[in-house]
């Protein structure tokens, strides 16, 4: 009997182990690609656009090197995307790691490559916690997007990326974003936080958003954990696509960690959208 005892308590000490490894280090560190197919009436284009999205990379060492957020941009550029939207929290707010210079962890994005542009907004660890990344990312050739919009023309169509400031820490203003913008030309709408999603016009042909981790840990039978995603909708906008009023929303699962660097069958991902015309 002792025996016995004694096998068990060595049998769930191992799988403990392989489960905090596969927590700590196997899945943090994996690159998924996970791809959404959005037909709308308000894409007029008949050439799909591919829409790359690159959410809460959270940079810390050793969670989230340099080197790390470079085979990000590498495997990005390799997917071929016409336009490339960062979505915010380049950095990780946490204790349990080593900071990152914000000129250094926001360098590799210069390197993204997409025929119709990348562009960027903000998010709140940028903000809170941390120092020097809003500035840091604005001294970057990559655009960034606070409140405002940009028309863009390429071989895929005409089109405007629009950008709102973070929500908890900014102003994140709808109708500012889209105050420049011609009616009846798509748009698309980069945010962080998807609560804005229910301030969006019904003529925005795709919303784009970041920051919820889709839970970051998502428990075997029951998916994620509601109380712990930073939303005031809770699943509700938690992750994935969302079709909601006539209007479409895609929500990454992002590729780093905040409050614990973990993740549980949730691992990392770049998202393509490929937006088509109905």
């Amino acid at each position: 009997m002792k025996r016995v005892i004694k096998l068990n308590v060595y049998v769930l000490c191992f799988a403990g182990l392989l489960l905090a490894f596969n927590m700590l280090i196997w899945e943090p560190r994996r690159i998924n690609v996970v791809e959404y197919y959005v037909y709308t009436d308000k894409w007029h284009s008949p050439k799909p656009l591919r829409i790359a999205l690159i959410a809460d990379v959270h940079a810390i060492w050793p969670w989230m090197s340099v080197a790390h957020i470079q085979r990000i941009v590498e495997k990005t550029n390799a997917l071929s995307p016409d336009l490339t939207l960062l979505l915010g929290d380049y950095v990780a707010t946490h204790p349990f790691g080593f900071p990152i210079k914000a000129s250094d962890g926001v360098k590799p994005y210069e390197q993204l490559r997409a025929d119709c542009g990348v562009y960027a907004v903000i998010g709140n660890h940028d903000l809170h916690g941390s120092v020097g990344w809003p500035e840091a990312l604005r001294n970057t050739t990559v655009p960034v997007l606070e409140n405002s919009s940009v028309f863009v023309q390429c071989d895929q169509g005409r089109f405007y990326v629009a950008g709102l400031e973070d929500l908890w820490w900014q102003n994140a203003d709808v109708n500012r974003a889209l105050s420049n913008v011609e009616i009846g030309v798509p748009v698309i709408l980069a945010m962080h936080n998807p609560d804005s999603f229910p301030e969006v016009p019904k003529d925005v042909a795709l919303s784009v958003a970041g920051h919820t981790h889709a839970g970051q840990v998502r428990l075997p039978f029951g998916g994620a954990v509601e109380s712990v995603i930073p939303s005031k909708y809770g699943k509700r906008y938690h992750y994935g696509y969302v079709h909601e009023d006539g209007k479409d929303l895609v929500v990454s699962g992002g590729l780093g960690n905040s409050g614990i660097p973990m993740r549980l069958l949730n691992p990392p991902e770049i998202v393509i959208v490929t937006l088509m015309k109905k």
